[in-house]
């Protein structure tokens, strides 16, 4: 069976932490592909050490920077990316087949549509994405 490469919104959240705890017990299963937080930018790096991403994203390029500066200095080659359109670029890549989007309220909307247009298999862990998308 071929790993589902996971791209995973919203990881340090509850829910993203959730969906890793899973990943974890399925590892012949899932390929951890692409991590994304908003601004948890300590909490982001330790998982990216933890499961070597080949991509993160964080809500700004400051902070994203820090992150790059942080996992390259460790020997991490996870490669960050920055702001909304990371997410909906990652959301729709070609090499991922599965988007969890626990992204809080509306601001997941974008990124669910982007994963939607390129066919990926699409996890909404929230209401607001079919609400405001409806």
């Amino acid at each position: 069976m071929k790993k589902q490469k996971l791209a995973l919104l919203g990881a340090t959240g509850s829910i993203g932490l959730s969906t890793l705890d899973v990943v974890a017990r399925h590892r012949d299963r899932f390929e951890v592909f692409a991590l994304t937080a908003m601004s948890r930018v300590d909490e982001l790096e330790a998982l990216c050490r933890q499961w070597q991403p080949r991509y993160a994203a964080l809500g700004d390029a400051g902070t994203a920077s820090e992150l790059q500066r942080r996992l390259r200095a460790q020997g991490v080659r996870t490669e960050v990316l920055a702001g909304p359109q990371a997410l909906d670029e990652l959301a729709s890549h070609p090499e991922v087949t599965t988007v969890m989007a626990a992204i809080v309220g509306a601001a997941g909307l974008p990124s669910c549509l982007a994963a939607a247009r390129a066919s990926k298999r699409l996890l909404l862990a929230n209401k607001e994405a079919l609400v405001v998308g409806g």
